[in-house]
């Protein structure tokens, strides 16, 4: 008797609405939305009772507003740039820029109505419908265009022409610019407000405030339309059109929606759809896709309008559909809660109850019975007729005389009408599938352990690659034998593997599930969709959450003409092909939300990098409301690879490390379903060289090297210019030098020196002083052979230059006789021996002393010479006569016109000595007076460096 009940309660509910997703429910709970539009990214953005929201298919943000009060706007509206635009009730008008909200206009107050309105026109003037009809610049100038004789001013609407229409007293204007015309005249009866709408064609029909009414304009003639909905007299409706196909939508002030075609038909059975919501606004995106958003209660998201779903049947309510099968035109479906459920023409009614879980659920149509789990039933499921205790995975049968093979977790079986009993055919491994091909007399048989062929008796193994195929489904195409595998569909012919379908061939996924052949086509399922192959073309169709499917994972499906119905996780749907389409289209822009720079530094805006700054890291970012889930994206770095990657959006993040220098650009794209997006966005960059590799420095470095090396060449030559002369120079010198010896070795052999001292010598030969003579003429001997190796040589150690000037003042006093007395001192303090000195340097000052002082001197003569040690680096010679002194003797020089050979010669070699040396030789000459200024004689300093050896 309940079943009776609940038979005759549900066989006259309707249950279809088109398939939706519910977006925003946590996140906006409790917030009111009141307009809804999308932006030039593609985002949708929202005007609510708490200000305003931005969706980008991820998240909601809510946009920042300087609004105290009450946070509530409307009217989204947007101009030819991009910019939107929204009010708020005391006559604000506000624009968004950078997802902020700024004001832009103030109704003045005496024109402040109840309700505004506002619409942009093609000049982006923003027009504002109060009190009266204002037209506001740009810049925020307005002008009156027209005064209402309403209380409540019309809605706006814009014609494909770019006019736009307002309603008032029954007259329609047209604004077009600064210019308001009258049209036509609309007489309605009732004192209902007629609102002008823009149609899918861009023409201008008019609606009935809160009625289900309106008036169609068709050339010149205005027909009435009456929208059939229920007669609920307290019902009031807001009214939606579709920008895009001739339909509108009713929402009801109780909840839920109607939809009709414009002209007046009812879709969806005139049912209420969502019929749990209040539906407050209505958008169709650039994707095709539907938003009706709620209050409170977040978006009801629709991709395919002509994708249905039964979700919204109480019948149906908290029962896990999991299989489906089809008797002619009635389909037979089941869950978790164990009830067997009947759709046709487009009613839902439960056929049988107090099963348990529906885990298998065929028609045999040639047997016309039904299995269900392991029970077998006749045609109306009303009584059961045989029980095989087991639940069945897949059967078949060919014809209405064949046996009917049915496969189990124990095996393969077989039946037959006749009794219903069954029996074993000889195999015992739990199968998933059977298939018998009478043409070819043989069984095909998808087990645990992989697909095997039953042919002469005998069960064959069939491998891939080899490896077992582990299938679900097969099926028999013409004279094909298509089985659905873990390798995707594999198509037989003759026993001989022929193709495969896979997922480079376009197959979602590669395990496929089931497969269903109607005429031309093949429907294959699988974890990530149904798809459509045709047989002809070789193409595929595909449908998966983009086109409207509720959930990937398909559990079941079956086809009944043109008509797919799809049990997923989510419930049960009907589509059809013929209104799928799967080219992707108006695929997203990709765009770099970050570019991070060696792991840390956010450089957004920035272009050129340092060498250093050479491993760079994009995070990319896409709004697709419609491909979201499915959605992948291709990049290439041009200047790094010429190949397109591709990678899915759940890694959207490109890394690049330790770039070299150079210019790249990066390309990225958006594909779906290996469909390649023509939008293609670039980021182009450059990694600056390191400074010795670039052009500036190479050519830097290369005119250096030149000056460099023209520069060394120079200098080379001037090195060895110089050094050539002063080789030269110190040839010269050492020329010069030997010379100055000669000179001194020349003044100190002179003849008349040689000549005296012989003369003396002789003198005492004749007076018969033979050991005076002998001991001076040894002396005069040890002279001329010391004068001799000191001109081998040029330095002479201070003891033999002693040595020397002693034998020479010697020599010098037999000339003299008494009247000459030298005397010669050598500081204690001197290593006379270890002390070294040029050689000829002293002997000529003495030399002069002799001849220019003391030769003249008419009183006893006195020579004194003496060392004394300044440092450890140098001495002082002083040398004093007490003869004539320089000025008598200048003036008889130059009497006889003579010049001195040996004071020549001293003055020439101490220049000589001190042009090579660092420690020079100084010479201090002084004259010697009395209190009366009487010459006393000459002293002559010389003061020498010490060189050591």
């Amino acid at each position: 008797m309940k079943f009776i009940f609940i038979l005759l309660y549900s066989c006259f509910l309707f249950a279809q609405q088109p398939s939706h997703l519910l977006i925003g429910d946590e996140e906006l709970a409790g917030v009111n939305i009141y307009s809804v539009i999308q932006d030039v990214d593609q985002s949708i953005v929202l005007s609510t009772n708490n200000g305003l929201y931005r969706y980008n298919s991820l998240t909601f943000e809510a946009l920042d507003s300087q609004l105290i009060g009450d946070q509530s706007l409307f009217g989204l509206e947007k101009n030819s740039k991009g910019i939107i635009y929204c009010y708020n009730l005391s006559g604000q008008i506000f624009y968004i820029k950078r997802n902020k909200l700024y004001p832009f206009f103030t109704v003045p107050k005496e024109l402040i109505s109840s309700v505004l309105q506002i619409k942009i026109d093609t000049d982006d003037h923003v027009l504002i419908y109060c009190k009266k009809l204002l037209r506001v610049s740009p810049e925020g100038k307005f002008k009156v265009l027209y005064t209402s004789t309403n209380n409540e001013p019309s809605s706006l609407a814009k014609s494909k022409s770019g006019k736009i229409y307002f309603y008032d007293s029954q007259n329609v204007f047209a604004v077009d610019g600064e210019k308001v015309t009258f049209q036509y005249k609309i007489a309605y009866e009732n004192n209902h407000l007629l609102k002008p709408y823009t149609t899918n064609s861009g023409s201008i029909n008019f609606h009935v405030n809160t009625l289900a009414r309106s008036y169609n304009v068709v050339g010149n003639k205005i027909n009435e339309v009456i929208y059939k909905t229920p007669t609920d007299k307290t019902a009031l409706y807001n009214f939606f059109a579709s920008e895009s196909k001739p339909i509108v939508w009713f929402a009801s002030t109780k909840n839920g929606i109607y939809s009709f075609a414009l002209n007046g038909k009812p879709l969806f059975n005139n049912q209420l759809l969502f019929k749990d919501y209040f539906i407050s606004s209505y958008l169709e995106d650039s994707e095709g896709n539907f938003w009706l958003t709620t209050f409170g209660k977040g978006i009801i998201f629709i991709p395919n309008l002509n994708v249905i779903e039964y979700t919204n049947n109480n019948l149906l309510d908290k029962d896990d559909l999991l299989r489906i099968t089809k008797k002619g035109d009635e389909l037979f479906f089941g869950g978790v809660k164990g009830n067997i459920y009947n759709l046709k023409q487009n009613k839902i009614q439960l056929v049988q109850s107090n099963f348990k879980k529906i885990e298998f659920l065929r028609y045999m149509p040639h047997a016309d019975v039904f299995f269900v789990n392991g029970l077998v039933y006749d045609n109306g499921l009303k009584s059961m007729l045989f029980d095989h205790s087991f639940n069945k995975y897949d059967a078949f049968q060919n014809d209405k005389n064949a046996k009917i093979r049915f496969v189990t977790r124990d095996g393969l079986y077989s039946t037959s009408k006749s009794n219903w009993e069954y029996e074993n055919e000889n195999y015992n491994l739990r199968s998933y599938a059977v298939l018998e091909d009478v043409q070819s007399k043989t069984i095909w048989l998808g087990s645990s352990t992989g697909l095997e062929v039953l042919k002469n008796g005998k069960f064959i193994k069939i491998t891939h690659q080899n490896q077992p195929i582990f299938c679900t489904s097969i099926i028999k195409v013409k004279n094909q034998i298509w089985v659905a595998s873990s390798f995707g569909v594999l198509v037989y012919e003759k026993d001989k593997l022929i193709k495969i379908i896979n997922k480079k061939s376009g197959l979602l996924a590669n395990k496929a599930i089931k497969l269903i052949v109607c005429d031309d086509v093949v429907y294959i399922s699988s974890n990530e969709g149904l798809q459509q192959y045709n047989l002809k073309t070789k193409q595929f169709k595909n449908f998966t959450k983009v086109e409207g499917l509720l959930s990937s994972a398909v559990f079941d499906f079956e086809v009944v003409d043109n008509s797919v119905f799809i049990i997923t996780s989510k419930g049960l749907q009907k589509i059809s092909f013929n209104d799928i389409n799967s080219e992707a289209s108006h695929l997203p822009k990709i765009k770099i939300a970050e570019i991070l720079i060696n792991g840390f530094e956010s450089v957004n805006s920035r272009t050129f990098f340092k060498p250093n700054e050479n491993t760079i890291e994009f995070t990319l970012f896409a709004i697709s409301h419609k491909y979201r889930d499915q959605l992948k994206f291709q990049y290439q770095l041009e200047g790094y690879d010429a190949k397109w990657y591709t990678s899915d959006f759940s890694s959207n993040k490109i890394r690049y490390s330790k770039l070299t220098d150079g210019k790249y650009t990066l390309k990225l794209r958006s594909v779906y379903n290996d469909f390649a997006s023509d939008q293609i966005s670039t980021y182009q960059f450059t990694i600056e060289s390191v400074f010795w590799k670039t052009k500036e420095f190479i050519i830097i470095a290369v005119l250096l090297l030149l000056g460099l090396s023209y520069l060394f060449y120079h200098l080379r030559i001037r090195f060895v210019v110089a050094k050539k002369n002063e080789e030269i120079e110190k040839e010269k010198y050492k020329q010069e030098l030997n010379k100055s010896k000669l000179v001194a070795l020349k003044s100190q052999m002179n003849p008349h020196f040689i000549f005296n001292a012989l003369n003396s010598i002789q003198e005492f030969i004749v007076l018969n002083k033979k050991e005076l003579a002998s001991n001076y003429l040894a002396d005069f001997a040890d002279l001329m052979r010391s004068y001799l190796q000191h001109s081998q040589e040029d330095t002479v150690s201070l003891s033999d230059e002693i040595e020397t000037l002693d034998l020479y003042l010697k020599l010098e006093k037999i000339r003299f006789e008494e009247d000459f007395v030298f005397y010669i001192q050598c500081d204690t303090s001197i290593d006379k021996e270890q002390t070294y000195i040029p050689s000829f340097l002293l002997q000529p000052f003495v030399e002069n002393a002799i001849k220019h002082g003391l030769l003249h001197q008419n009183r006893a003569k006195k020579l004194s010479v003496s060392f004394e040690k300044l440092s450890t680096y140098s001495i002082k010679c002083e040398i004093q006569d007490n003869g004539i002194g320089r000025t008598a003797s200048a003036k008889l020089n130059e009497k006889r016109k003579y010049q001195s050979f040996a004071t020549k010669a001293s003055q020439n070699r101490l220049e000589l000595l001190n042009q090579s040396a660092e420690d020079k030789i100084e010479l201090q000459i002084f004259d010697l007076y009395d209190e009366q200024q009487q010459s006393l004689g000459t002293k002559v300093i010389v003061t020498i460096p010490i060189i050591n050896k």
